[in-house]
């Protein structure tokens, strides 16, 4: 069990740093099921009552570019029971999913390829195969630079069949309409689906001997990464505390039904849930050498930062009250959400670049940003998911002080909710509302509403922004990453 786990996880830690787009974190399974290290959970209805069934999952996928064409094709094996009822499942499957991109949209189309599914209880033996079952699914994604959102819907019928496939003695049909969505960000991810199933039972040997049911399955997979300070007991120890990473996975199953009472008249209606989460993964992050922000209001905000080393760890003084320049907030924001950075130079690769021709060399992204610039490679990697970019005729000003209006655009851009503000004229209710620039106004309203920007009466647009409020800015921004936007995706929808 333990190798097929550890196979599953690390071909979706794969998935997820693969290029190919992969419509960001998946549940596990081709629909509806929950699991965690060591264990799979999903329930089924077509007895006429739901079984919960547990047990083991292994997950491959392979990938293919042919012709400019992107697929991948997923397998999995199921290996599920119950052991109350005496029930086992086995299943296989095999998916192919196409991808089509356009700009920072990419759609992709999932069909079924092959499938067999046996499940047996009370000595009686339900069969599917591939001709049995009728099933596919369409997503779209859209990235921001640094989230992903995506939305999905498929349809299906299966047919499972007791007795000689050809002359089955009953039939169990089940047709299923389903949707997911969700999200993907460094500090929170969740997807959540939907599915709607009717189920049809036919005794092919006794005419009125049918039945028909409905049920609905929500299962909602979150990933959290959450941070604490941790205060050190003893007194004679070189540093009082510091900041701690844990990163936790939950699982949630919720059903309901609608289904014929075997015994006696009426229907069985009811709704029961299945919860299973992981053990979480805890990171101890660097012990900034700050001194110079002890007793401020954003201490802990200014710690936190440093301690991802959005600010130097190394530094003793930060200047909290200095403005910070494009390239320290590049810095920043590339250390904190993880933005991936260009690979280093080794001597290796020094001297093999030496022997090329110059002509032959990359040029310069930016002409005022040279290799040697101490924030060269966070300017890259937010350049190159477009978070940031130059100020025109090939520079971008990395020394250059970066305002409110520019670092609070900055963020709801990559959130990607600028045109959730409201159409035509609107105030966003600071007193200096007419000092915000055009192209920033739906930006900081956005942030306001979020609260990613406190509720002053003045926003100071165009005041260069500090260490210390950039250090509350970002940290305003995790805290909607990891708790409103997880909210919005997972408990308005389950509740």
């Amino acid at each position: 069990m333990k190798n097929k786990i550890a196979s599953l996880t690390l071909i979706l830690t794969l998935l997820l740093a693969l290029a190919l787009p992969s419509l960001a974190v998946e549940i596990p399974g081709y629909e509806g099921g929950i699991n965690n290290e060591n264990n799979y959970k999903e329930v089924i209805f077509i007895t006429g009552e739901p079984i919960e069934l547990e047990g083991t999952l292994d997950i491959k996928i392979s990938e293919k570019n042919r012709k400019g064409v992107q697929t991948k094709t997923y397998t999995y094996k199921y290996d599920l029971h119950n052991v109350k009822l005496g029930a086992t499942l086995r299943r296989n499957i095999t998916l192919s999913e196409t991808f089509e991109t356009n700009g920072n949209q990419t759609t992709s189309q999932k069909t079924l390829d092959k499938y067999s599914e046996t499940f047996r209880i009370n000595g009686k033996t339900y069969q599917v195969q591939t001709d049995d079952y009728q099933w596919n699914q369409g997503q779209v994604l859209h990235q921001t630079g640094l989230l992903e959102y995506y939305a999905g819907d498929w349809s299906a019928r299966k047919t499972y069949k007791v007795g000689n496939r050809r002359a089955p003695t009953e039939e169990v049909t089940v047709q299923t309409i389903g949707n997911l969505v969700g999200y993907d960000s460094p500090w929170s991810a969740t997807q959540t689906q939907t599915l709607h199933y009717i189920i049809e039972f036919e005794n092919k040997l006794e005419e009125n001997d049918s039945w028909e049911g409905t049920a609905t399955v929500e299962a909602s997979y979150n990933k959290t990464k959450d941070y604490n300070y941790i205060e050190n007991i003893p007194n004679q120890i070189s540093f009082h505390g510091g900041f701690m990473l844990t990163e936790k996975h939950e699982n949630v199953l919720k059903y309901s039904y609608n289904l014929p009472r075997l015994q006696g008249s009426g229907r069985n209606i009811g709704q029961d849930s299945m919860t299973i989460d992981t053990n979480p993964i805890i990171t101890r992050l660097n012990i900034p050498a700050l001194r110079d922000v002890r007793g401020l209001e954003a201490e802990k905000d200014i710690l936190l930062i440093a301690s991802m080393d959005g600010f130097s760890l190394t530094a003793t003084n930060l200047g909290p009250h200095t403005a910070v320049s494009r390239g320290d907030f590049a810095r920043a924001l590339a250390n904190t959400m993880d933005i991936e950075l260009p690979e280093e130079e080794t001597t290796t690769s020094r001297t093999r670049r030496s022997r090329r021709n110059k002509e032959e060399e990359t040029p310069l992204r930016y002409i005022d940003v040279p290799k040697s610039h101490r924030n060269y490679p966070y300017i890259e990697g937010v350049s190159n998911r477009g978070i940031m970019i130059g100020v025109g005729k090939g520079r971008f000003e990395p020394d250059r002080e970066l305002t409110k209006a520019e670092a609070t655009t900055i963020l709801i851009r990559l959130l990607g909710f600028q045109n959730l503000a409201p159409i035509g004229n609107y105030s966003t209710g600071f007193a200096d509302d007419s000092s915000i620039p055009a192209w920033a106004k739906d930006h900081v309203y956005i942030a306001k509403e979020l609260n990613i920007i406190p509720r002053d009466e003045y926003f100071y647009p165009n005041k260069p922004i500090t260490k210390e409020e950039t250090a509350t800015l970002l940290v305003n921004f995790i805290n909607y990453l990891q708790e409103q936007l997880k909210y919005d995706y997972r408990e308005n929808i389950l509740n």
